[in-house]
């Protein structure tokens, strides 16, 4: 997931990527940032894509920092939010080493630590961490790999209940499986529209982010409706629904 490959994302964003904010039915999130904000705090929007949280930042920070690797979505995002005046816009990739981004009190990430490279990922969640300020406090958005088992069990049932036997339901659901499949599983990764994309379980975050001196303070899910996993989702399929992991943490030190 080089610039490359997001900027050639930046004229098709929105059918490509998924909105979490437009997802997001009960508010979650405008709800952390409300709490957390302050017109005398500084926000810093790690992977802002094209500025859909923007708006509600801008609205409830004295001034937002939208960071992204892609000079397109950055300029997508500048061209639409052009009336925000307390809003800079940073081209960098924060993988490469000692990016020069400011402290903030606030930090978020939407579904942007999901890069199949461990290396990577680590860089990036360090970077995140040393330039939040301390008793500030991170928002993270991570897919959730319980739901995506959840999805993967929901297919068979449907396959089950279409009369199918169980071997042949597991079989058509998931295809024959590739020598990597295994390795990336205990790794949390899972692919999502065949790119491979990391997914969390709500123990490892913890982990994660207490190493890096963040102290969860919210945990809770982001639930979506099925019809963000499948085209035509049968009437039956309802509670459980499928979520990602929504965290806020505080910076201890």
């Amino acid at each position: 997931m080089k610039r490359e490959y997001w900027n050639n994302l930046a004229a098709s964003y929105e059918d490509e990527i998924f909105s979490v904010l437009a997802n997001d039915k009960k508010k979650l999130i405008p709800k952390l940032v409300k709490k957390y904000g302050s017109p005398a705090k500084k926000v810093n929007d790690f992977g802002c894509g094209i500025g859909h949280f923007l708006p509600l930042l801008s609205a409830n920070f004295g001034k937002v920092n939208a960071i992204d690797i892609s000079y397109k979505f950055i300029a997508r995002a500048k061209k639409k939010h052009k009336h925000l005046s307390n809003i800079e816009y940073i081209t960098a990739d924060l993988a490469k080493p000692k990016p020069q981004l400011e402290k903030t009190h606030f930090a978020m990430s939407v579904n942007m630590l999901i890069m199949p490279s461990l290396t990577v990922r680590l860089r990036i969640l360090d970077v995140m961490a040393k330039h939040i300020l301390k008793n500030g406090h991170l928002l993270l958005v991570v897919p959730s790999l319980e739901s995506a088992m959840l999805t993967d069990f929901r297919l068979i049932q449907w396959n089950l209940r279409n009369g199918v036997s169980p071997s042949t339901a597991a079989r058509t659901s998931f295809g024959k499986p590739k020598k990597s499949d295994s390795r990336y599983l205990r790794q949390g990764i899972v692919p999502i529209d065949g790119v491979p994309t990391k997914h969390y379980i709500k123990e490892e975050l913890t982990a994660i982010l207490r190493k890096r001196k963040l102290q969860i303070t919210d945990l809770c899910k982001i639930g979506y409706p099925w019809t963000t996993e499948f085209a035509s989702p049968p009437r039956w399929m309802k509670k459980p629904y499928p979520w990602d992991w929504l965290v806020a943490a505080k910076k201890t030190k």
